[in-house]
């Protein structure tokens, strides 16, 4: 048992090593490095955004977003031979980003079906079932996006800055999810 933990020891330690160096040559903007790194620590990254999250898809999400933080604050790593605190770092923050977006979702799906039903008392709890059918067809961001626009009367402007996306990202969800609403309800008709 020692000796595996003194050969993980070094493993870790070459890991760090190789992980910093990649991350200097990002921070100069070699990209081929971010493939490298990607290459080096993807299984790390997803192993724990998988543990966290319980879900693959987003695990995997979770994943491509701590590279792309990665690549965008390169330059803010100090060299202290632990980038992997310091990715982990990032994962986390994003992850507890997931959660926080996950149950506000969930809030809103809830109040959504439920002013769809105060907007209209003769809404019977077929029609309640059809919008949460209907609501579950988006993904959690278009979800979201939609309740903020629809339900809660958001601009897509105040969306944007809530969600810290571009406007342009919201307004390509937000018609990307009401085109796949329409397509549903096509396909029920």
């Amino acid at each position: 048992m020692i000796l595996i933990y003194a050969i993980g020891g070094d493993e870790t330690r070459d890991k760090n090593a190789e992980t910093e160096k990649l991350l200097a040559e990002i921070s100069r903007g070699n990209a081929s490095a971010m493939g490298a790194l990607y290459d080096l620590i993807k299984t790390d990254v997803f192993a724990y955004a998988l543990s966290r999250t319980g879900n693959k898809a987003d695990a995997e999400d979770v994943m491509q977003n701590v590279f792309l933080q990665i690549y965008r604050n390169a330059t803010r790593y100090v060299p202290e031979g632990k980038p992997m605190a310091w990715i982990f770092t990032i994962e986390i923050n994003l992850i507890r980003r997931y959660f926080r977006i996950k149950r506000r979702t969930t809030a809103l799906d809830e109040k959504a079906a439920d002013y769809a039903a105060a907007a209209n008392p003769e809404t019977t709890a077929v029609d309640n079932a059809f919008l949460r059918e209907l609501l579950k067809t988006l993904t959690e961001e278009e979800r979201e996006i939609i309740v903020l626009h629809v339900v809660s009367g958001l601009k897509h402007r105040e969306i944007a800055k809530l969600l810290e996306k571009p406007l342009s990202t919201v307004l390509s969800k937000y018609n990307r999810a009401l085109g796949k609403l329409q397509a549903v309800v096509k396909e029920r008709r």
